[in-house]
């Protein structure tokens, strides 16, 4: 790699699964000997000091200002420190397409959706081809995404694309202290079946499925628990929902956490019931914690937990959902053989073999 730095460029750094990953990223890069840069552009700095405590530098001279003017200050400091610039999520794409000379930079793709969700489909897929008729290299997170991309015509028939599987670090410790602050606020008891899953509260994760689910499990398990962690626009319909069906009192909405190794390590079981990921690495993270998991087969999760995986159930079928959870719980032979695949699956996603691959595709480029 001719330069000796690269300059992330991300939405956000706050606790989501592109910026986690961008961490392990950044974390691999300066191993290898790269200087690292993050901007990022709106939000709550939540990972500034993980990403700065591992050697990077957080620049937030455009964190939060209007459109307008992050094109303008990002256009300006290009000029004066000439770097290759990484992209990750849609609006940093956009404004790295705009302010960038042509072919020098790299996006990544992180979500199997249209680029710009809030936009009609022909809007969404004219932003992601000029994103992409300037971008030297796109990365697909996942084979799922490739195809949703290939699908929805967002690519130009020129663009040049990779498929790099997220990596994840193994050695994970828990806090103590994380599994107080838990503990303090929620009922963790080894005496009830303790049930989780992490996402944001949005249609694309399909709560309401788990829910119902978990209201059938309830008549032969009421000793049962259900532990979400994440916030988002459906918060209020998902608690209603959880009232109209009375398991309120076991449904417990916990909010945002930082303490995700903690709280994986309090449940006996995971459930994702999205209706599609780009990745899904929270998979990732319940699979190095050793917890049995219950997913959706869709999109990319069993591109992520292996084709065969016996947790997998079909897509918004609330009565298999609840059986493979019941099943799980009560027969430790069906859990212990969703969790022995896990060391196999897991070599997939080395951390190092993904910053390598990265790496290569920007020598490729020429960066």
């Amino acid at each position: 790699m001719r330069s000796k730095k690269i300059i992330h460029l991300i939405t956000t750094i706050e606790m989501g699964g592109a910026e986690k990953q961008l961490l392990v990223l950044a974390q691999k890069q300066i191993e290898l000997g790269l200087q690292v840069e993050i901007i990022y552009l709106k939000g709550k700095p939540e990972l500034k000091k993980a990403f700065e405590n591992s050697g990077c530098k957080v620049n937030d001279f455009i964190a939060n200002k209007s459109l307008i003017q992050q094109v303008f200050l990002l256009f300006r400091y290009i000029r004066k420190t000439p770097n290759p610039i990484h992209a990750h999520l849609p609006k940093s794409e956009l404004i790295t397409a705009i302010t960038c000379p042509r072919k020098s930079f790299i996006v990544t793709r992180h979500n199997s959706e249209d680029f710009w969700p809030s936009s009609p489909k022909l809007i969404s897929r004219l932003l992601s081809k000029f994103v992409c008729s300037r971008a030297d290299h796109l990365i697909s997170i996942s084979n799922a995404v490739k195809s949703y991309l290939d699908y929805n015509k967002e690519l130009t028939k020129d663009c040049k694309v990779s498929i790099v599987h997220y990596g994840f670090d193994v050695n994970l410790s828990i806090s103590p202290v994380g599994l107080s602050e838990l503990n303090s606020k929620f009922s963790f008891s080894k005496d009830i079946f303790k049930i989780g899953s992490i996402g944001r509260l949005v249609g694309q994760k399909d709560y309401p499925t788990l829910l119902n689910a978990f209201r059938k499990l309830l008549i032969n398990n009421p000793e049962a628990a259900l532990y979400i962690v994440g916030d988002g626009k459906k918060s209020k319909n998902l608690e209603a929902l959880a009232r109209k069906f009375k398991i309120n009192s076991k449904v417990h909405f916990m909010g945002r956490t930082q303490h995700i190794t903690e709280f994986l390590s309090l449940i006996d079981v995971f459930v994702l019931p999205s209706r599609y990921e780009g990745f899904g690495l929270v998979l990732l993270e319940a699979m190095v914690a050793k917890k049995p998991i219950i997913a959706s087969n869709n999109s990319s999760i069993p591109e992520v937990l292996g084709l065969s995986f016996p947790g997998l159930f079909e897509t918004g079928n609330i009565d298999e959902l609840w059986k493979k959870i019941e099943l799980t719980l009560k027969d430790d032979k069906f859990a212990s053989i969703l969790v022995d695949q896990y060391p196999n699956q897991l070599r997939k996603f080395d951390p190092i073999l993904m910053s390598k691959r990265i790496m290569n595709i920007y020598e490729a480029s020429g960066f």
